[in-house]
């Protein structure tokens, strides 16, 4: 199999890649930085996995490294049987891409649109394909701030931060609701607490209350995805399923229903649509 997996260098998504390549896949792994992919590179080829190894160096915050991704996955493969979607900064101040994005959004929500809908038909191609966005799903908290979604207005930071977790849980419910993915399973997976190394740009107090929660409750980061790997090997079959670790989250349930309205999760790809069409890249839409 064709696994793709972005933040492919560290934590979580390091663990899939090591995984993936120790069982015969080939991997691209999809990074922010050199040094990090030269050490994966040399510890694929350590192993024996060269060959079935690449990286791929880009900001996935920026739609035009987003769009440089896609056009690397469509020349190395023409399939993709795992998309696993891992690439995650916690930002708790607010600020701005290059391209004017507020940077939790564009990340933690614009850049798995992208990749996930941008890369239909290499799903489509490899037929039991499986889309897997590793977020913080089955936590209730987090509005969309439908009059100004990317803070140019003020707001705070953890609001922001809180804004693009609701924002990925309903690209799950967008991408099974659309009708062009045929009903591709997509995973919601909240590997829940990992000791990775996600806290090291949140401000305080934000720092000290992960860092307290990490050393109370983190598992290292190959019992967190021990679940994961599950799934990888032996996909659901619906459109879409979440996941707390081995735990599956009932969406429609009266706890979480609220927070995965599929009316939220239409209006946000109208939204993010005209976004791109403002951007100057309407071919990215999700149509």
């Amino acid at each position: 199999m064709d696994f793709l997996v972005t933040g492919g260098t560290d934590g979580v998504g390091r663990a899939i890649t090591r995984h993936a390549l120790a069982h015969g896949h080939r991997v691209m792994a999809v990074g922010h930085t050199a040094e990090k992919g030269d050490a994966w590179l040399a510890e694929a080829a350590q192993a024996g996995a060269a060959d079935r190894a690449v990286f791929f160096r880009a900001d996935l915050r920026l739609v035009t490294e987003n769009t440089r991704t896609l056009d690397a996955v469509r020349g190395w493969t023409d399939r993709v049987d795992r998309l696993v979607l891992c690439a995650q900064r916690y930002q708790t101040r607010i600020g701005h891409t290059a391209e004017g994005l507020e940077r939790n959004f564009a990340l933690s929500y614009l850049s798995r649109f992208l990749l996930s809908f941008g890369l239909l038909p290499q799903l489509r191609a490899a037929g039991a394909s499986l889309v897997v966005n590793v977020c913080g799903t089955g936590t209730p908290v987090g509005r969309l701030r439908w009059h100004d979604l990317q803070f140019t207005s003020g707001g705070r930071g953890f609001q922001a931060l809180m804004q693009a977790a609701r924002a990925t849980d309903l690209l799950g419910v967008a991408f099974a609701g659309h009708p062009p993915t045929g009903g591709l399973p997509f995973v919601l997976y909240n590997p829940d607490v990992v000791r990775t190394n996600l806290q090291r740009e949140i401000d305080q107090p934000w720092r000290m209350l992960a860092a307290v929660t990490l050393a109370l409750r983190g598992k290292p980061v190959e019992e967190g995805v021990r679940p994961l790997l599950r799934l990888l090997a032996d996909p659901p079959t619906a459109a879409l399923t979440a996941f707390r670790a081995a735990q599956e989250i009932d969406l429609q349930g009266r706890r979480y229903a609220r927070s995965y309205r599929p009316s939220d999760a239409q209006r946000l790809l109208e939204e993010t649509n005209r976004l791109l069409v403002r951007l100057g890249h309407p071919e990215l839409g999700a149509r």
